[in-house]
């Protein structure tokens, strides 16, 4: 029996030097806001803002890592390059070979591999303000937050809709003044249902698929609710910016303190393969990983 627990725990002491080992911090960005781990490759991307978040400057740019975090290219995909315009990406999502990024009023989708431009998605015209995150569902749907309170703070928040199986047809999937404004999303594992984090208010909510809106968690110590991700075993990830400090939410929806001390931590996104929180320092011109468990 010894033997046999001596066993367990060597593994276990293994385990997390492993994760351990593979974490990395990378200096050098500019305004980076979210980053995310491609499931097919391993490879990261990083979008950097290069200065204001809402001005159209052309100088944005993404960076990508390989899957042990070295800098591939610092500006993989970068703003007036190659004829692509690129002002102050933010949310980053890969579908299949494509890597789809946020950009005030636009979304634009690049090939992973090349940075080619391959789609350009324009909001504007359906009231786009600020858009921030992004996430897929298994369908290839597209979710968008606009968080319209850094823009104009009377305009109510919006979540688009985005079918890119359907020639990237675009739609209001959700506009209320309710979501409190959107900023990070993510599907829920189980339920499927979008869950966004709220700027300001210290809540997470829900929104069903036909745009009704009920409030999933909330807590009043929780300051401008960044980003937010699951973990493959269903806890969910979220980060404070302002507080900086990122929490986990268990199934069960009790929280804690999994990193505090960190400087505005943005959107950050779990690398379930690598098991690791990956956090984009908006303001410190840095991203790092920790290690799930650590």
């Amino acid at each position: 029996m010894n033997r046999i627990v001596g066993l367990i725990g060597l593994i276990l002491v293994i385990f997390f030097f492993v994760c351990a080992a593979q974490a990395f911090e990378v200096s050098g960005l500019a305004t980076p806001e979210s980053m995310i781990a491609d499931p097919d490759t391993g490879s990261y991307y990083i979008s950097n803002i290069n200065g204001s978040p809402a001005e159209k400057d052309n100088n944005g740019f993404i960076t990508k890592l390989d899957r042990n975090g070295k800098v591939i290219s610092l500006k993989f995909i970068e703003g007036g390059r190659g004829g692509v315009t690129l002002h102050a990406p933010k949310g980053l999502s890969v579908i299949g070979g494509v890597l789809y990024v946020t950009d005030i009023d636009a979304v634009k989708g690049f090939d992973k591999e090349s940075g080619r431009l391959l789609h350009n998605i324009d909001l504007k015209g359906m009231g786009a303000l600020f858009l921030n995150d992004l996430t897929n569902d298994e369908q290839g749907n597209l979710y968008v937050s606009d968080t319209t309170v850094f823009v104009d703070p009377k305009a109510p928040g919006t979540i688009f809709k985005i079918e890119t199986k359907n020639q990237h047809k675009a739609a209001i999937l959700v506009r209320d003044a309710a979501l409190g404004p959107p900023n990070g999303l993510v599907i829920h594992p189980k339920t499927k249902l979008l869950l966004a984090n709220t700027w300001g208010a210290g809540r997470i909510v829900e929104i069903t698929h036909d745009g009704k809106i009920r409030t999933f968690t909330e807590d009043p110590a929780w300051k401008d609710l960044d980003g937010l991700d699951y973990d493959g075993m269903g806890n969910l990830y979220i980060s404070s910016f302002t507080g900086g400090t990122i929490y986990k939410i268990s199934p069960n929806l009790k929280a804690e303190t999994v990193k505090s001390g960190l400087t505005s931590p943005a959107d950050i996104n779990i690398d379930r393969k690598g098991n690791m929180i990956l956090v984009p320092s908006f303001n410190g011109n840095s991203a790092m990983t920790i290690p799930i468990g650590k």
